[in-house]
This record gives structure tokens, sequence and C-alpha cells, in this order.
């Protein structure tokens, strides 16, 4: 059973995966999708995190879907149609948010400017932009 205590550490976990989706993906459907995918991933965590289990070990996190009645296991690959079709999936996407999550040293603390995150690293062709109220240089 996954239970997310910490709200407010979960929300900068998502909006990082936000900026991340912001500054890489430039085709406009496959970021729509990405968001999409990190939206539906935040919801069933929060919503639905009673039929999660979060696998240290291997930074996997195992889904009971109650639409479909099956069981995946998501850390970069997962066995569901979306990613099959090579289409975001939000198994995956929620794999991550929970890892990222339960590894509090990877989150920027305070003011951290996004070069300062690995993650987030600029591209030297990416100009500075708004995502929400955070300025990403």
């Amino acid at each position: 059973m996954l239970q997310i205590e910490n709200k407010d550490r979960f929300g900068k976990v998502v909006a990082g995966a936000l900026a991340k989706i912001e500054l890489t993906v430039k085709d406009a459907g496959t970021k729509k999708r990405w968001i999409n995918a990190i939206a539906k991933a935040t919801a069933e965590i929060e919503e639905n995190g009673v039929f999660m289990t979060y696998q240290e070990d291997d930074h996997s996190l195992i889904i009971w879907s109650q639409k479909s009645n099956n069981i995946y296991t998501a850390n970069g690959v997962c066995q569901c149609r979306a990613f099959e079709q090579g289409s975001p999936c939000f198994h995956r996407v929620a794999a991550r948010l929970v890892r990222l999550y339960m590894e509090p040293e990877m989150l920027p603390k305070g003011n951290t400017q996004a070069e300062e995150i690995p993650y987030l690293k600029n591209s030297s062709y990416i100009k500075a932009e708004r995502v929400g109220r955070v300025r990403i240089n």
C-alpha cells in the first residue's frame, strides 16, 4: 500500500516532472501526451495508492488496475498497451514520481535554479521561460 504523506514534497516532484517535459519535449502532441500521463499518474497515486506497492530494491511500482483488472510492474518499462505502442504510459510515470518522492535528496531545495538540478539541466538551444510561477533559465 502506497501512501503519500508529504503532499508538499510530492507536489514538488510533480512540478519538476512537468518542468522537465516543458524543457525537453518539442513536439506539441508528444508534450500533451506526457502531460496527460503525469496528470493521470498523479491522480492515481493520490486516489488509488492503496492498490500500489513500491519496491525499493529495484525502484519498481506494482500497480493493480481496477479498470482492466491487470497488475503492472513499472520501472522504466511496462506491460500495458500504451507502452507497447510507444506512447507515454502513466504506470511508468507513476513509478518515476514515486521513486523521486521516496528519494528526497533528488529534490530541489529552496530557490534552487533549474541548472543546479541534474534532470532539469538546460540545453543551449532553450531560452528562459516561466513554467507556472517558476522561472526556468
